[in-house]
């Protein structure tokens, strides 16, 4: 039977050990994004680009390429019965609308469009996901140096969840999933099972499951967001202290 754990306020505590795996493992994850979004550009052709990705390579690379051109990315962690798991990650980023003479008028508005970065995450995703899979399975065909090292390898298999664009492989092996759909985009996951939690402030009471985010800046870790989604989806912040 599954135990809530119930908060009195708006804080979460961290052992120094999961910190030390968390910054740790993050920083590998996104360095396994930085590369896969960069094959993907270097690739792809640009109709599927804007048909997987959305957002031009020029808007988000600076989130990815670990160059230190800044951008901030949020990871998304869940604490498993089977440890700790990167169901995704988030990108804000703004578009701009207009051309670049418009943009430069005199007392103009400029328009912009927001991008969530749920798209390109779970495209990610399930991308690196069937490339694992497919590394594991014809390593011995492959030569000395496949896309995935043996490190990205251990890393995905450690941290990544199983993720698709169809549901047949979760399906043949009886695994829950969660479908993400954004327009034509459709992706599954396997569900991962996350802590119960209640949180009780201000006189109010909230209940959902307990996620971790982890900031990262310049492919650096940079701290720790946890955070209590609801089954609306809705999320409430709280504050990370380590013991």
């Amino acid at each position: 039977m599954k135990t809530k754990t119930t908060l009195f306020s708006r804080e979460i505590t961290y052992g120094k050990k999961d910190v030390a795996e968390l910054e740790n493992a993050s920083i590998k994850v996104q360095l396994i994004y930085d590369k896969t979004l960069f094959m993907l550009h270097n690739h792809l052709p640009d109709s599927l680009w804007d048909a997987w990705i959305g957002v031009p390579y020029s808007i988000i690379s600076s989130l990815y390429k670990g160059n230190n051109d800044s951008g901030t990315i949020f990871q998304k962690w869940i604490q498993s019965p089977t440890g700790w798991k990167c169901i995704g990650c988030e990108r804000h980023c703004l578009e701009s609308t207009e051309a670049p003479q418009d943009v430069n008028a005199a007392n103009h508005e400029r328009r912009y469009k927001f991008h969530n970065g749920i798209r390109q995450s779970m495209v990610l995703q399930a991308l690196i996901w069937s490339m694992y899979e497919n590394t594991v399975l014809f390593r011995p065909f492959l030569g000395d140096e496949p896309f995935f090292d043996d490190d990205d390898l251990h890393t995905i298999s450690s941290y990544f969840v199983p993720t698709y664009l169809n549901e047949f492989h979760l399906i043949e092996r009886s695994k829950p999933c969660k479908e993400y759909k954004d327009q034509n985009i459709r992706v599954f996951q396997e569900w991962i099972s996350a802590p119960d939690l209640v949180l009780k402030w201000n006189g109010g009471l909230t209940e959902g499951r307990w996620m971790t985010g982890v900031y990262m800046d310049h492919s650096r870790f940079a701290g720790l967001g946890p955070y209590l989604k609801d089954s609306k989806g809705q999320r409430t912040y709280m504050q990370a202290y380590v013991q």
